[in-house]
This record gives structure tokens, C-alpha cells and sequence, in this order.
């Protein structure tokens, strides 16, 4: 009997031995596996690509973004998929086209829980999810069947006392307050929706903080007036709010010694908010900045020029998280080129990005909206425009309240002197470009004009290119299933939660 429980006892010794190993061994294993990077999603709203100081602007001073690019890799050819704010913040969340979201695709519409949002995705793979500021919004409350945050818990309570006109949100101090409560073990994703440099500005802002306005670049669509100048000042003056807050949001980081594995991706939701630049296709409505840094892993003092979207974002992110992108997602992950060491053209996969828009305001007899789609490659940008019978820019005769007609185009002091000068033969032109009708083909060619203002879609010499780009377009849009292309309409009867003109951003 003795020697029975003698070899019992030995038998369990030795179960407990092995076991001991396994979990030394597993335990081994795991301290070695590298820890899931962090990210930290920082988007402006209403800003184009070229108003940051490293992307050549001689006006703005952006130096907290400016480092982030020496330390990081800069796009050249990012557009946004939308020149819209929630539609575009729609397929940076789904990873998707608008086109493919129903509601989703249009101003004030929602995100049906069927298309699935990447924030949650890593939520429930343990990621500590939260936001700040404009997230996605407006977003429909109450709709079965949608999203009502589809960016985790917002962090908001923390309050400034800016000019008015910017947002009172303390972005560094809410970034803090979410930072408390994630544990050292978990990974983080978070938001910061700055609501700069969305409109109203505060006049004569840009002259009280020193923009020098003989130098800011007038676009070739604008006249040179003072009032212009006067109001791209103040646009650049919340340029430059939006980059202090940024530079205090990265100090959070450093202080946390949080900075070596939090990737760090700087954007803005579409192009600034004036005529012929927001809600519509133009290079001042849909290319945007994109500067990405993550130490370590991301070469810095880079600069890509491949055409890439910002349905790209939520690909990458799942990917560089370890986490599987759902088939739905038509953007595709940048990955190998975050991680590749060379700068200009890093491959050619991918020869253009799209973007679109169905309805901005409801700004047209029956809230119609003015359906386009266009192909952006790196040197070139075609548009295909639906409803050219339309005003693009908003029907003349249809008032919003507050608005005012064109009610695509927020008003400012720019579009207010459009409509006081718009008689006057030298600024005619102008009004035109940035108000009237448009044909239903555009052809631009980048690398002359890259304010894309001479169309060259009637030109006999740029025939085959419109041809080709116009294949490419079609192709696309049959590929990803667009209504559109199948001559169908189904955004003219998408339901809004309420009669709400335009996305303008809380606490301003």
C-alpha cells in the first residue's frame, strides 16, 4: 500500500513539473511577442492638403504637424472618399466607398450596424476604444438598426475658453482623461475629432495671431481680393489652433512614454469650406493631408506619392493590429508601404483612388441631390457628373435659412463676395467656376493645374486619356457595386432624422 501511494506521489510530482514548464515556457513566449501597437486617429475638419507648413503653405505655421512628417511618412496623393463630413467619416470607419452605405453615403444619415466599423472590431479584440470632439456626426439617434457611437466612449468633459468660434473641446486634456483609465496591458485606439477649421471663423482672426496674408497662395479660382485673403486668414488662424492642440496631444504621449509603439495618423475629413473646395470633386474638396509616424516602424523624412483614400484607414489599422479586415472593405491596407524604407512612387498596385458624393445640403427643389464620382490618379483627375442639369453648388432660387442660396457652399466672407461681385466682368468667371453649371465629363491634368481649373475633357488632343480614365471609372464602380452606375438612384429617397442643413461641428 505504502508504495502504491510512494508512486502516486511521484506520478503527481511530476504532472506538477511539467506543468510548471509549460507555463514558464508560455510565459516566456509570451513576454516575447511583440505587444500590439496603439492608435492615435487625429482629424481636422474642413482643411486641404496643401494648408499644413510641410506641405509647401508659406502662411501657416504648423510646426507640431511639421514634425510629425520629419518623423514620419507624408502623402502627397490622400483624398478623402467623400467632400462631405459624415459621408466621409462614414468610409473612414467602414473602410468602405459611400456609395456602398445607403444612408451612410449622404449628410446627416447614419451607419447601419451591417457595416461593420473598425473601432468596435478592435473593441471587442480587446482594444480600449474612446473619442474625442466630432466623431462621426451628425449621427442618427434612436434608428434601429445604426450605430449611435461607433467610436467607443467620448471623452468630452474638459472644457477651454478659446475665441469664439473654435471649439471649446480640450483635446490634450480629454486624450489625458482616456489615457487614465487604459491599463498598461491593454492596447488603445482613440479619436480626436478636432472641429477646426470649420466654419464660422472668427473674423479677423488670422490678422490678431500674425498670418501673414501677402502670403498665402490664392487659388487660380479666386480673385485676389483683401476679402479673400481676409478669409483664407482666418481658415489658416484655426489651422494653427488645431496645431497647438495637436502638439499638446502628442506631449501626452511623450510623457506616458507611450510614443515608441502608438502609430500616429494626422488627416482631415475633406477640403476647406469654400467655394469650389468642399462638397465638391476638385482637388480643394477631396485631397487632404496624411502624415503617418509610428517609431521604429515607419522610416521617417518620407514622402509617397501613390494615390491612396482614406477607406485605406481602417484595412491598415486592423491589419497592423492583427486583426482581420472584413471582406465588405474596399479600401485596401498600406502596410507595405508604411513599412517600406523608400519615398516617391513605392509601388504600382494601385493606379487611382475614387471619391464621391450624392447629396451635401438639401440645397436643390425636392432636396435633390448632384450625384459625381471621380478617379484620381497620380496625375490626372477625371469627374463624371450625373445631373449636369443641376447646379452643382446649390439651386439659386432654393434658400436655406442662414445659408442663404447655393446652400452647398457655407457661407463666409469668400462666398458672401462672390454673390456681391459676381456681375462685375472680371470676377464673372470666377463666380462660374465656383457656382454654375458644369458639363458631364471633367478632365484635369494635375501636374499644370493643380487647382484643377481647366478642363480638358473637349480637348481633341486628350481624347484617349479621357477614354481610358473614363473605362477605369466605369470598371470600378461595376466592380464595387455602385447604384449609380446601374442608373439607379436609391440616396433621392434615404429619409433624414431631421431637416438639418449642413454637419457643424458641437461646442463651437
Amino acid at each position: 500500500m505504502t508504495m502504491i501511494i510512494n508512486s502516486n506521489r511521484r506520478r503527481c510530482f511530476r504532472c506538477l513539473v511539467v506543468m510548471l514548464v509549460f507555463y514558464l515556457t508560455d510565459s516566456i513566449v509570451r513576454s516575447n511577442e511583440p505587444a500590439r501597437p496603439n492608435f492615435l486617429f487625429i482629424i481636422t475638419d474642413d482643411q486641404s492638403w496643401e494648408h499644413v507648413g510641410c506641405y509647401g503653405d508659406p502662411a501657416v505655421r504648423t510646426p507640431s504637424i511639421d514634425r510629425l512628417a520629419k518623423q514620419g511618412t507624408r502623402f502627397t496623393n490622400a483624398y478623402c472618399a467623400a467632400p462631405s463630413c459624415s459621408p466621409s467619416r462614414a468610409a473612414i470607419l467602414t473602410g468602405q466607398d459611400i456609395f456602398r452605405l445607403e444612408e451612410g453615403g449622404v449628410l446627416t444619415g447614419f451607419i447601419r450596424t451591417k457595416f461593420e466599423v473598425f473601432p468596435l472590431i478592435l473593441q471587442r479584440e480587446g482594444y480600449i476604444v474612446g473619442n474625442t470632439g466630432k466623431s462621426y456626426w451628425p449621427r442618427t439617434k434612436n434608428v434601429e438598426g445604426a450605430y449611435d457611437e461607433p467610436i467607443g466612449r467620448p471623452f468630452n468633459r474638459r472644457i477651454l475658453s478659446p475665441p469664439k468660434g473654435i471649439s471649446r473641446n480640450d483635446y490634450a486634456a480629454n486624450f489625458a482623461m482616456f489615457l487614465d483609465q487604459v491599463p498598461r496591458s491593454k492596447p488603445f485606439f482613440f479619436w480626436v475629432g478636432m472641429g477646426e477649421p470649420h466654419l464660422p471663423h472668427p473674423v479677423g482672426l488670422g490678422e490678431k495671431t500674425g498670418i501673414a496674408t501677402d502670403e498665402i497662395r490664392i487659388p487660380a479660382f479666386y480673385p485676389d481680393a483683401p476679402e479673400i485673403r481676409n478669409g483664407l486668414s482666418d481658415y489658416l488662424a484655426e489651422i494653427e489652433w488645431a496645431d497647438q492642440m495637436f502638439g499638446k496631444i502628442i506631449q501626452e504621449l511623450e510623457k506616458r512614454d507611450l510614443t515608441d509603439n502608438t502609430l500616429i495618423v494626422f488627416t482631415s475629413d475633406n477640403g476647406m469650406p469654400f467655394p469650389r473646395a468642399k462638397a465638391t470633386l476638385y482637388e480643394h474638396g477631396v485631397h487632404v493631408p496624411l502624415v503617418v509616424r509610428w517609431d521604429k516602424h515607419v522610416a521617417a523624412h518620407r514622402l509617397v506619392s501613390n494615390p491612396v483614400s482614406l477607406i485605406d484607414i481602417a484595412p491598415t489599422i486592423l491589419d497592423l493590429a492583427g486583426s482581420k479586415a472584413p471582406g465588405s472593405m474596399t479600401g485596401k491596407s498600406l502596410r507595405s508601404i508604411l513599412t517600406s524604407e523608400l519615398s516617391g512612387r513605392v509601388n504600382f498596385e494601385r493606379q487611382f483612388v475614387v471619391s464621391a458624393i450624392e447629396k451635401h445640403t438639401l440645397a436643390r427643389p425636392g432636396n435633390l441631390g448632384y450625384p459625381r464620382r471621380a478617379l484620381h490618379a497620380e496625375d490626372w483627375t477625371y469627374i463624371r457628373n450625373y445631373e449636369p442639369q443641376r447646379f452643382p453648388a446649390g439651386h439659386p432660387e432654393t434658400l436655406i435659412p442662414g445659408w442663404g442660396t447655393y446652400g452647398d457652399i457655407d457661407p463666409s466672407i469668400i462666398k458672401t463676395y462672390f454673390m456681391n461681385h459676381k456681375n462685375q466682368p472680371e470676377i464673372n468667371p470666377l463666380f462660374e467656376l465656383g457656382f454654375g453649371k458644369v458639363p458631364a465629363e471633367e478632365l484635369y491634368d494635375k501636374r499644370t493645374d493643380v487647382d484643377t481649373c481647366k478642363d480638358l475633357a473637349n480637348s481633341p488632343d486628350h481624347r484617349e486619356k479621357l477614354e481610358e480614365l473614363r473605362g477605369k471609372l466605369e470598371h470600378y464602380l461595376q466592380e464595387n457595386r455602385d447604384p449609380r452606375i446601374r442608373g439607379q438612384s436609391p440616396w433621392d429617397k434615404y429619409l433624414l432624422d431631421k431637416p438639418f442643413p449642413v454637419s457643424q461641428p458641437r461646442n463651437k
